[in-house]
């Protein structure tokens, strides 16, 4: 655990903010908090970037990241998701929801999976999507753990080896779901929920019903 103060780490503050959306679309990696979990992030468009969140965290490169967006509109251009299902998706966005589908665009590897599959999500978090918007509404992201570790909830659970290799992190305080993220793979007409994470079973009926009407449409 790293208990110390690290000098790469910031406090919030909106010119903090501003000065970790330059790390990230320089090709840097950021460490900051989403409605979930802290995550590893880093921009779509730097191969290199992408490459060493997988070298940080020990993982297969065919384990492709999880792609947050600032909106959901903005998976209509990534996704194999249609108009239409834009109120939909209105209705499960922002929130815990990774969603898993074919991909529309090209993507680094690491982006998109050996399967052509794209996982997105909307966070529902304030800094988050507001650093989305700095850096031009797309992150290739994944939980600051190590390999088999606890995902962080607060800045202070991230593990000093991965402060250490990140180029910068952002405070504010602890996630407030606590909590990975619930997870559904689309396959043409059907549906899988893989996980469902820290979300209610409340929230996963109302959120199946809505998905149900996603692949019946």
């Amino acid at each position: 655990m790293n208990k110390k103060p690290n000098a790469k780490a910031l406090s919030y503050t909106p010119a903090n903010l501003l000065e970790v959306a330059k790390v990230i679309k320089e090709g840097g990696l950021a460490v900051f908090p989403t409605d979930t979990v802290y995550d590893i992030g880093c921009s779509v468009k730097q191969p290199e970037a992408l490459k060493r969140i997988f070298k940080i965290k020990d993982r297969p490169l065919n384990q492709s990241l999880s792609i947050l967006i600032s909106r959901p509109e903005v998976a209509l251009e990534i996704a194999d998701f249609k108009e239409k299902d834009l109120d939909i998706l209105k209705k499960i966005w922002p929130g815990p929801w990774t969603l898993i589908t074919r991909a529309r665009v090209h993507m680094a590897q690491g982006g998109v999976g050996p399967d052509g599959t794209v996982a997105l999500r909307c966070p529902d978090h304030g800094i988050a999507l507001e650093l989305l918007r700095h850096v031009g509404d797309t992150l290739a992201v994944s939980s600051a753990n190590l390999s088999g570790g606890n995902s962080p909830v607060r800045l202070d659970e991230v593990d000093a080896e991965i402060l250490e290799q990140v180029d910068i992190a952002l405070d504010a305080g602890n996630c407030p779901l606590g909590g990975e993220t619930a997870i559904v793979k689309f396959d043409r007409k059907q549906y899988t929920i893989v996980r469902t994470g820290c979300v209610s079973k409340e929230e996963v009926a109302r959120v199946e019903e809505l998905i149900s009407q996603l692949v019946q449409g």
